[in-house]
């Protein structure tokens, strides 16, 4: 059996500082990469122990840092693919654990996104969050979930999918582990892979006629979008209609592309893949002011928790 591995970074069970997801920030050096490859390994080895004969990796934090997951660190049986999740059927994956999810854009939970800051998507009526997406988009069962409190109490209709709650919202900007320290979470991460795949999971059918909602936090006119079919009902809302999800696929890289425009300075000014690269270029003015511009999103009040005027709210 081939299990897809899919690994985010916001909710790893050790994640105390969100900074640490940033390849521009020391401390994702120091911590945030080696915590999340900690609970990498532990899942991965706990689905080889249920009785997985390989496990890919597919890394699926964007932190400027195209390698989140440290490869070398991987047990045998186990390796990192690039492999966009719209394909795993392709390449003969069996099913899908997601390691380290968070919660959705809208969702006052801590680090909580929709794949890219600024964007919140809606199928058919629900707010989705990326476990929704990459679970249609691979169309094979999902295993489980490790992650965030929140994200498990704002799931759904992926509701019902086994889960295991690694850290506690506290904030915005702070959780609390659920787990004292990595050795005991590693156990417990494994344990729950192992039994994930025993269970065998559960499949979700893709949404078939959907109405695929995005709005984005700029008010700008992305020309991307409506080259990718979206119509733009509002100065910030679009909207497409879709016959099955794996349509959704260039849409949805739109709609991520148009709301991460304003951030990309950040990620794409410098070469960030070493520790020595980032200490290189770490005082550059922009990654000053992408540092700034973090700490003033974790801190903003986040109006589309509360708003009534919005059609995605």
């Amino acid at each position: 059996m081939l299990v897809a591995l899919s690994a985010d970074m916001e909710g790893i069970s050790q994640l105390r500082d969100p900074h640490s997801i940033l390849a521009f920030e020391r401390s994702y050096w120091n911590e945030g990469r080696l915590q999340m490859t900690a609970d990498v390994v532990a899942a991965a080895t706990g689905l080889l122990r249920g009785g997985a004969d390989e496990v890919v990796v597919l890394d699926n934090h964007g932190s400027g840092n195209p390698e989140n997951v440290i490869g070398s660190e991987l047990p045998a049986g186990v390796r990192v693919e690039t492999w966009n999740v719209f394909d795993l059927a392709m390449h003969g994956v069996d099913a899908v654990l997601q390691v380290g999810y968070h919660a959705r854009a809208g969702v006052e939970a801590y680090i909580s996104h929709t794949y890219v800051p600024g964007l919140r998507l809606r199928v058919n009526g629900e707010l989705i969050s990326e476990s929704h997406g990459r679970t249609w988009a691979a169309g094979v069962p999902l295993l489980g979930i490790v992650g965030n409190d929140a994200h498990q109490r704002t799931l759904g209709s992926l509701g019902e999918v086994p889960f295991l709650v690694v850290q506690r919202t506290s904030s915005m900007g702070a959780m609390d582990p659920v787990f004292a320290d990595q050795g005991i979470a590693a156990e417990s991460i494994a344990a729950f892979s192992a039994r994930a795949l025993l269970d065998g999971g559960m499949t979700f059918d893709a949404p078939a006629e959907a109405v695929f909602e995005a709005s984005l936090d700029s008010n700008r006119a992305e020309s991307g979008m409506t080259a990718a079919g979206w119509r733009q009902a509002t100065e910030t809302e679009y909207e497409i209609q879709l016959d099955r999800w794996a349509l959704a696929r260039e849409p949805l890289a739109a709609a991520m592309g148009a709301a991460i425009a304003t951030w990309m300075p950040y990620f794409g000014t410098h070469e960030l893949t070493s520790p020595q690269a980032l200490e290189r270029v770490h005082d550059d003015p922009i990654l000053r002011q992408g540092r700034e511009q973090f700490a003033a999103w974790l801190q903003a009040d986040h109006p589309e928790w509360i708003s009534a005027s919005s059609t995605i709210r």
